[in-house]
């Protein structure tokens, strides 16, 4: 009986228990927001000796502004020589050929340059003949060829001008010719006409240097060159003049106009 009201009794003081939502969760802290690096540590990184450098773009023609050193230059051309003196009488007068140049001008006086140059090459010049076998009726034509040679070495000084973006090169030299001449003046070989020569050769010219990129370019100029030579022979027109006396030096004056690639470093 005693149990029975003590509980009865409990249930009349306790408050009833009250049913709704449950309470929200409580809002998660927001991050932090990322500081920008400040101007210090900007210049801390910039003296940094291990940071990786920035790249800098090199001048692609800086052999024309260069002011001190030694500029080089090494050049391949093709020729179109042309005989002006004695050659002509003898062969035809225009001809082909190729050359190398090597410059080197270490003396720089503002836009000039001062130094010396080596220069080697060959030229050739052919002609073309018909002749008969015989001089009986009913003969048969034969064709042949005639040739003259110059190979040429010459040593000297080389003066070298930068006009803005363009170089003007000239120069003169000495060195030696090795000359030599094959006429064809009858059907065989035992007819041909044999000449040649070793000679003091001097020569002198310029050209126009224009680099394109990376010191690179192309080159256009005008030389001459004379073999000084005693040699004579009977020029062509008077080949069938009887018992003439040689009147004519193959060996003389060239001129050449060059086209060519260059390098300077």
């Amino acid at each position: 009986m005693v149990p029975a009201v003590l509980v009865a009794a409990l249930a009349f003081v306790a408050p009833p228990a009250t049913v709704g939502p449950e309470p929200p969760p409580e809002p998660e802290p927001e991050p932090a927001p990322a500081t920008e690096p400040s101007r210090e540590s900007n210049a801390e990184s910039e003296s940094d000796p291990q940071a990786v450098p920035e790249r800098r773009t090199r001048t692609t023609d800086d052999v024309l502004t260069r002011r001190k050193g030694p500029v080089y230059g090494v050049g391949a051309a093709l020729r179109l020589p042309i005989l002006i003196g004695d050659g002509k009488r003898v062969m035809t007068p225009v001809g082909f050929g190729a050359g190398l140049t090597f410059r080197v001008h270490a003396l720089h006086l503002g836009p000039l340059r001062l130094g010396g140059m080596l220069r080697l090459g060959h030229s050739r010049f052919l002609r073309r003949s018909t002749v008969l076998t015989d001089d009986t009726p009913g003969a048969q034509e034969v064709v042949r060829w005639s040739s003259l040679g110059h190979t040429d070495f010459a040593l000297g000084p080389s003066v070298q001008i930068v006009l803005g973006r363009i170089f003007l090169e000239g120069g003169a030299g000495v060195g030696v010719g090795i000359s030599s001449l094959i006429r064809a003046n009858g059907p065989t070989v035992a007819e041909e006409e044999d000449v040649s020569d070793v000679t003091l050769m001097v020569r002198g010219g310029g050209q126009l240097g224009v680099p394109i990129r990376n010191n690179q370019g192309v080159t256009l100029g005008v030389t001459t060159q004379k073999y000084v030579s005693r040699k004579l022979v009977v020029a062509t027109d008077d080949l069938g003049i009887p018992d003439i006396e040689p009147n004519a030096n193959p060996f003389d004056l060239v001129l050449d106009v060059v086209l060519g690639y260059q390098m300077w470093f």
